[in-house]
């Protein structure tokens, strides 16, 4: 009973049942959930927490899922070290260890983020000031944007002052340049060229960034030495 657990969880093909269980969960909740739902407007386990069970299962399904892939992979790990340790063949031992590691460090870091994040919005004013939730102040001083040959947006930034304690600092911001102070991170999302000038921005904590950063290093890092090790093997140089 022992033994045919162990190789349960340690088979590729439970593997494959559950991404694919994975996939098909979330593709029927995109059509299943109702229009105007603000799961991506709130940290996720916030709007589990506001949301009734009716749209909240497939998020539930999906956690028990990855749980047990997570299980798999530990077991997978395990299976390939004690199998293969005594074999040689370092590139081979390693690579899908790495990517291993990898997965779980990215998964475990959007559970963090799931549970101890943090995502607010709004529209912005030019000359507006709002307090950001560790007491601080932001003033949006400036909102620029330059419009194409059609009138759409080419390209928009804001230039923002940020006043605490410590004294005051500027900064600008654009979609690709946010401020980040302490463990929050503003980010530039539209704007508007009105007068005055208008525009949306988001604000995060994201404390799993750092670990899902890792992880996706890992990740890369093993793919990339299992396609060394495979490229030497065809090279007929292993």
């Amino acid at each position: 009973m022992i033994k045919r657990t162990y190789n349960f969880l340690c088979s590729l093909d439970l593997s494959f049942w559950l991404l694919t269980l994975i996939m098909v969960v979330m593709g029927a909740a995109s059509f299943l959930l109702r229009e105007g739902s603000a799961i991506n407007e709130i940290a996720l386990f916030k709007w589990i927490a506001q949301s009734p069970a009716s749209e909240t299962w497939w998020v539930w399904t999906v956690l028990a899922l990855l749980a047990v892939l997570a299980v798999n992979t530990v077991f997978c790990s395990a299976d390939t070290i004690i199998s293969r340790i005594s074999k040689g063949g370092i590139l081979r031992l390693i690579a899908p260890q790495l990517m291993h590691a990898g997965f779980l460090l990215v998964a475990t870091a959007h559970l963090v983020s799931a549970i101890g994040g943090e995502k607010e919005g709004g529209q912005i004013i030019q000359g507006m000031t709002v307090q950001l939730p560790d007491s601080s102040s932001l003033r949006f001083d400036s909102i620029k944007v330059a419009t194409g040959m059609y009138g759409m947006p080419t390209e928009y930034s804001a230039k923002i002052t940020h006043i605490s304690q410590t004294g005051t600092k500027q900064a600008e911001i654009s979609p690709n340049h946010p401020w980040f102070t302490g463990r929050y991170g503003l980010y530039l999302k539209n704007v508007e060229n009105g007068n005055p000038p208008m525009g949306v921005v988001e604000l995060h904590a994201e404390p799993g960034a750092s670990a899902a950063l890792a992880g996706g290093i890992l990740f890369t890092a093993g793919n990339l030495l299992l396609l060394f090790y495979r490229r030497g093997r065809e090279e007929g140089g292993w």
